[in-house]
């Protein structure tokens, strides 16, 4: 089966354009596209996902991501199944802890509690079961009027080993932030098996897409430059040093400057002032900025992405969601190299 290729589309614009670029990305042969929910950053997520629908014919189109702190779950519920029923089959929801949509407003990211109680909760309110919103389901306190069994998937987006187990335990698929490196998605893999057996599941059932850091550029060095905050993101937070360390990345004797990254608005990942974030990732060592490249995902030029999708193809990876690093700017770059080197590359297109 050829590989699934998703692309990352920020709502950056008013509506009709991410539409319209939604548009371009199915032309360009990309089998997906995750639109960012953000709601201080970005346009509304679910009035984007229409808008791309209606748009669109063939491609997927997925919430990159909800989360079950900043709406109400009953919201989220008649949201989702509101656009669903614009195109049946193409669109699923893929729920997250938060991050910049609960940072920018002051509230706590989600927990794993409550993102599994979320996957639970949504699947029963869209097909139309009865629910008590104290806790109790089967009580006939509240029901959704237009649920029914046609529901969309929806995925955890994870990293954490408690996490990714949720995901493996109640979710349709999983959408694993652990990098490429084959020795990482061992690890995640283990994880998503333990949450599987609890609920008596085959984790083969479980759809998993892989992450990848996407920056696209047509100067290698200039490329890891780009990622250095990426890069540095990864080694301050320590859910994701298993990973690292499986991928044969140390680095505890670096001094990071926690206290200056954390000062970026919003965040670190998400900066609206790159060139700062560059510049306070400065002390990341070349050698180590390019292992962590090649090991978070596909960054340099347009040839050597299209060898390390290859490569990533032949470890057994089949879905890719490309995070590329913009977030207030369509990445025309990235859809650009792979209608034009990557997809042929592949024997697409």
């Amino acid at each position: 089966m050829a590989m699934q290729i998703d692309l990352r589309v920020p709502p950056c614009a008013p509506v009709n354009e991410v539409a319209r670029f939604v548009s371009t990305c199915e032309e360009a042969g990309f089998d997906g596209v995750g639109i960012l929910d953000t709601q201080m950053l970005e346009r509304d997520v679910f009035v984007s996902m229409a808008l791309a629908a209606q748009a669109t014919s063939r491609i997927r189109i997925a919430s990159a991501v909800l989360n079950p702190v900043t709406r109400h779950l009953s919201v989220i519920a008649s949201a989702a199944k509101t656009v669903y029923e614009l195109a049946p089959g193409r669109v699923e929801f893929w729920i997250g802890r938060g991050f910049s949509s609960v940072q920018t407003v002051g509230v706590p990211p989600a927990t794993v509690k409550q993102m599994k109680e979320c996957v639970v909760t949504l699947k029963s309110l869209m097909t139309g079961q009865d629910f008590d919103f104290s806790g109790r389901a089967g009580k006939a306190t509240s029901r959704m009027r237009h649920g029914s069994q046609e529901i969309p998937k929806i995925f955890i987006a994870a990293h954490g080993p408690r996490t990714i187990e949720v995901a493996g335990e109640v979710a349709d698929g999983v959408l694993l932030q652990t990098g490429l490196h084959p020795g990482a998605i061992e690890v995640a893999r283990k994880h998503l098996e333990i949450g599987a057996q609890r609920s008596g599941r085959n984790v083969d059932d479980i759809e998993v897409i892989h992450t990848a850091t996407t920056i696209i550029l047509d100067d290698q060095k200039e490329a890891r430059e780009v990622a250095r905050p990426m890069c540095v993101q990864r080694l301050m937070e320590k859910s994701h040093l298993p990973y690292l360390q499986a991928a044969g990345i140390e680095a505890d004797d670096l001094e990071i400057p926690v206290a200056e990254l954390n000062e970026l608005y919003p965040d670190i990942p998400h900066a609206e002032d790159w060139e700062k974030a560059k510049e306070l990732c400065a002390f990341l060592p070349d050698d180590l900025l390019a292992q962590m490249c090649d090991t978070i995902g596909l960054i340099g030029t347009p040839e050597y992405c299209a060898r390390q999708v290859k490569k990533a193809q032949d470890n057994g990876i089949d879905h890719l969601y490309l995070m590329t690093g913009e977030s207030y700017d369509f990445p025309h770059r990235e859809l650009r190299a792979f209608q034009e080197t990557i997809f042929p590359a592949l024997g697409r297109g």
